[in-house]
């Protein structure tokens, strides 16, 4: 019977641990490139710092799946880590709404394979991803956009096409238009 309980407990804890980390953003390092996909949160903020100052050497960020992330200020926040270290952005994977902003921090900016995409404020939250609307995240929205692109245009239509469209794969004549993919040198 104690053996039976401790198995329980056991295995309880492990479904805890397992539960806790599944909606946790994974960095994987393979040599100069810096791997990225799952839900971005502050601590992923926080962790792809310290990653910059460990690992000195690295070239590339590449985006995998990236649903989305919780806090527009930590997204445009590792937006600005990835710019001021100098780093290309890939695209992968599907790069979702606030995502997007990491890959907008690149100094030079390639889809190789994956793609962006926007989905409505519905959708993200369907998915359990987490929203803001607020005039406050839309301004921060426009700053950065502005910052990495020159003006806040894209900010306008990321913000238009969520309220209008369930969801929507950004096409090469947008990519081209609003200046988001560089030549990779």
């Amino acid at each position: 019977m104690i053996a039976v309980v401790a198995l329980a407990v056991g295995l309880g804890g492990f479904g805890l641990i397992r539960l806790a980390g599944a909606g946790a953003t994974e960095f994987r390092l393979e040599g100069a490139v810096l791997h990225v996909a799952g839900p971005l949160n502050g601590a992923a903020a926080d962790r792809m710092q310290r990653l910059f100052e460990e690992h000195p050497g690295l070239e590339v960020v590449a985006l995998g799946d990236l649903p989305g992330a919780d806090d527009v200020v930590w997204a445009a926040g590792m937006g600005r880590l990835i710019r001021a270290a100098g780093l290309e952005t890939r695209a992968v994977g599907p790069v979702v709404n606030d995502a997007i902003l990491l890959y907008l921090g690149g100094v030079r900016r390639v889809v190789e394979g994956g793609a962006l995409v926007l989905h409505s404020d519905a959708v993200q939250r369907q998915r359990g991803i987490a929203v803001d609307a607020s005039v406050a995240a839309q301004a921060d929205r426009q700053q950065f956009v502005a910052a990495m692109l020159g003006d806040g245009r894209f900010a306008d239509f990321m913000a238009a096409t969520r309220a209008a469209r369930e969801s929507y794969q950004l096409t090469a004549e947008d990519m081209a238009r609003f200046g988001l993919q560089t030549q990779a040198q």
